[in-house]
């Protein structure tokens, strides 16, 4: 497998998880908490999505038979999960994260790693999807599985760069600052997730 073909799959895959579009995410739940405490969220957050991401490039055909469940059926799924997350995130803008206890914001912080940032937002119906239907296409042999390993890993260490970056912005936005891009991040995520819903009911009656 060439260059041209390692960007053939790493490019859909890097418009798919869309680094940028999972930062406000990040920036709005990591509001208050300590450095120690975004590092681990990075960290999990990248492990996690990089964990799923591999696991279904082998096995996710497999999976999805086994059990009846088609690529619709998980567009929903995740989307229903997004969707009480940026609910969250709205109403998160009256209580900010930065008022709560330290000792339950430290409880949360590896949940919020894992769901929503590590799931559904990088590693998502999407990106599974994707990453499914690229081993059907270009697995003719080890190398090829290789590639399309190493460009998810790329993809999703991008992100934990772009995270890291992203906290220089929390600090320069202030307190009610991240309040309102709290409310303003939740409402995308609301739509982004009311998007992933509409798909899947597309996709399903193939409309």
């Amino acid at each position: 497998m060439n260059f041209s073909d390692f960007l053939h799959i790493f490019v859909p895959l890097f418009a798919v998880i869309d680094p940028f579009a999972a930062l406000p995410l990040y920036l709005s739940f990591s509001t208050g908490l300590s450095k120690e405490d975004k590092k681990r969220i990075i960290k999990e957050a990248t492990l996690t999505a990089i964990f799923l991401l591999l696991f279904f490039q082998f096995t996710g055909v497999y999976i999805l038979d086994f059990f009846g469940i088609s690529i619709p059926a998980l567009m929903i799924a995740g989307g229903i999960l997004m969707l009480l997350v940026g609910i969250e995130m709205v109403r998160e803008g009256d209580k900010p994260r930065s008022t709560r206890k330290k000792d339950k914001l430290r409880e949360e912080t590896g949940d919020i790693a894992i769901v929503p940032l590590g799931t559904p937002m990088l590693a998502g119906p999407g990106a599974i999807s994707l990453v499914i239907i690229l081993m059907g296409k270009y697995n003719s042999g080890p190398v090829d599985a290789l590639v399309i390993s190493l460009s998810i890993i790329a993809v999703i260490l991008f992100t934990a760069l772009l995270f890291v970056g992203g906290n220089f912005m929390s600090k320069i936005m202030g307190e009610k600052g991240a309040r309102a891009f709290t409310r303003v991040m939740g409402l995308l995520v609301t739509a982004f997730s009311v998007q992933y819903i509409l798909d899947g009911i597309s996709i399903y009656f193939g409309l």
